[in-house]
């Protein structure tokens, strides 16, 4: 899947116009996320740290304070590096960007019919699959979903910071299955 993924960032082009920054209250987690970061992974947290004057931060449009609550909603955000909208650079089959959830935060389960990698930046988060239980993935390590394989993810005691990558319907956002 990653192959794929990066033939197809060598093809994508900046977005015009030009999509103007917005923050999201989680947004202002991200700076003590890349605090944490692995310095093994120091290049990438210090290019994210560069770029967020740019970023255009999201919430999922099928998720509102009705349906998540006031806390999961004043606490999670993603933006968008590559993706077919509100995203800094312009690519139809491919979505890449960053996952933020506030310490403590449970994203319920949930799918979509993009296949799916995560790639944690930081540790303490739990996550889950399917039937499968719960695990913890340390940074730097992968998780895959399937398309429409159901899967949520817990913060632990820090924020959770997750670089992921969607590959083949990435228009369709997700939905809560439960």
């Amino acid at each position: 899947m990653l192959d794929a993924i990066v033939i197809e960032l060598e093809g994508c082009a900046a977005q015009e116009p030009v999509i103007a920054p917005r923050a999201v209250s989680a947004s202002a987690l991200l700076a003590d996320a890349l605090a944490r970061v692995d310095p093994d992974r120091h290049a990438l947290a210090a290019a994210i740290r560069d770029a967020m004057p740019l970023f255009h931060w999201r919430q999922n449009p099928n998720y509102s304070i009705a349906n998540m609550g006031a806390a999961f909603m004043a606490g999670y955000g993603y933006v968008e590096f590559v993706g077919p909208k509100d995203a800094l650079f312009r690519a139809s089959g491919i979505r890449v960007g960053l996952l933020l959830l506030a310490a403590g935060l449970h994203y319920p389960l949930h799918a979509h019919p993009a296949e799916e990698i995560y790639h944690p930046l930081t540790d303490g988060g739990l996550w889950r699959r399917g039937e499968e239980g719960w695990r913890a993935v340390p940074a730097g390590h992968a998780i895959h979903h399937a398309p429409m394989v159901p899967h949520e993810t817990k913060a632990g005691d820090r924020t959770l910071l997750a670089l992921y990558c969607w590959r083949g319907d990435t228009t369709t956002e997700a939905r809560l299955t439960s």
